[in-house]
């Protein structure tokens, strides 16, 4: 006996697109399966770091030291933890300051080797008398030199004084000059004593005999002529100055000659 064979079975119906296309096809969007992919909305705009722009700023107008410098510094930090924009500024700030910094402390420098000075040193003759003028630091000032302090005396008062150029231009006696030296001594080695200690004992030891020693006690000095002298500052301490040197100078002009008791005055 034989089974008879089954009806061919119905093939299934082909399936029919729907509204969105067949599975894995694009749908009328454009999307897969149909789905609506909404456009994309553009990125909001970047904040500029303040601080960034300030020590940019900061640095073309040379303002406090250190300051752009240290806020260029927080505003990298600002700027990669906050992606803000900025770091052009921030970079220029630092480069701009740190190159200003460099430039006065070279000055500085050159200015405390006598790099700077105008123009040679003064020449001298076997017995140390100037016969040529010449600049020179303020402490290679000898005793019995006269010299022009290029308007500094001018700016002095009773009280306070005035801060002292580096150099000074050592000319012979005979020839006009603002100032001239009678006494010339060392403080101790060790701390910078402070320079309210300096000024006393410069105005101790440039006093009393020192003076009369140089100019003879019936001298009569012009009205117009005081005592001044030239100390130590914290930043010359440093780098080995110790010297005070005390002399006679007028602010009203100039003289000529030698107030020394073997000079002409």
């Amino acid at each position: 006996m034989s089974i008879p064979p089954q009806p061919p079975s119905s093939p299934e119906p082909y399936p029919q697109s729907g509204p969105y296309g067949e599975p894995g096809q694009p749908g009328p969007y454009g999307s897969p399966q149909g789905w609506y992919a909404p456009p994309q909305m553009p990125p909001a705009l970047q904040k500029t770091n303040s601080l960034a722009i300030v020590s940019f700023v900061m640095s073309i107008l040379c303002a406090v030291p250190l300051v752009p410098l240290i806020l260029g510094i927080i505003a990298l930090s600002q700027i990669r933890t906050r992606g803000e924009k900025g770091k052009g500024f921030a970079i220029a700030g630092i480069a701009i300051h740190g190159a200003t910094i460099l430039f006065y402390v070279v000055l500085l420098v050159l200015g405390f080797s006598g790099v700077l000075n105008d123009g040679p040193s003064p020449q001298r003759d076997t017995s140390g008398q100037v016969t040529t003028p010449g600049s020179s630091a303020v402490e290679d000032i000898r005793k019995g030199d006269c010299f022009n302090t290029g308007g500094d005396l001018e700016e002095y008062d009773d009280e306070d004084g005035g801060q002292a150029g580096f150099t000074v231009r050592i000319v012979p006696c005979a020839e006009a000059h603002e100032g001239e030296a009678y006494h010339v001594f060392n403080l101790e080695d060790g701390s910078y004593p402070g320079k309210d200690k300096v000024i006393s004992i410069a105005e101790e030891k440039c006093g009393g005999t020192a003076l009369t020693d140089y100019v003879g006690d019936d001298a009569k000095l012009p009205k117009t002529m005081e005592v001044y002298y030239y100390f130590p500052q914290v930043t010359t301490w440093i780098r080995g100055d110790r010297e005070v040197t005390c002399f006679l100078g007028s602010t009203s002009g100039t003289s000529t000659g030698s107030v020394h008791t073997t000079g002409s005055s």
